[in-house]
């Protein structure tokens, strides 16, 4: 009974550590740190920007950790995909991970389908928590252009 209880104990353990250390495996392919765009964009081109990408009011962004990306996945699979309670949820975490996505497939090219994936979401989170809304926004305007 010992043995099963700690057996427990240790997967419980492993489980509630695994999306840190995905986070920080994802990042360690990272070689340079994202540059935020310096433009400033009107606030009706903001707008613009965050309808386009069916975001939620106003925008904004919510500093998200790797549990509350899991969350984010979590709420799209029991909703619908990219549904307004999930992403009014988690605001600005679709932007932001738009924004920098040729950054991560710049810097982690030729790792393979897994590595790029782990980056691309690691770097979502760091963008979140890092960057404001407004260099999100001006960011992904001047990568999709």
């Amino acid at each position: 009974m010992k043995k099963l209880v700690f057996l427990f104990i240790f997967l419980f353990g492993v489980c509630s550590i695994s999306p840190l250390f995905l986070y920080w495996y994802g990042l360690s392919y990272i070689n340079e740190e994202f540059e935020p765009s310096n433009i400033r964009l009107s606030p009706e081109l903001e707008q613009k920007i965050w309808d386009k990408e069916r975001e939620v009011g106003k925008p904004r962004v919510k500093p998200v950790t790797p549990y509350g990306y899991i969350a984010f996945i979590y709420c799209n699979v029991n909703a619908d995909l990219n549904s307004p309670e999930c992403l009014e949820k988690y605001p600005g975490l679709r932007t932001s991970a738009l924004a920098i996505k040729s950054q991560v497939a710049q810097q982690v090219r030729g790792e393979g389908n897994i590595v790029w994936h782990l980056s691309w979401i690691s770097s979502s989170i760091w963008v979140t928590r890092n960057w404001d809304i407004h260099q999100i926004l001006a960011t992904y305007n001047k990568s999709s252009t």
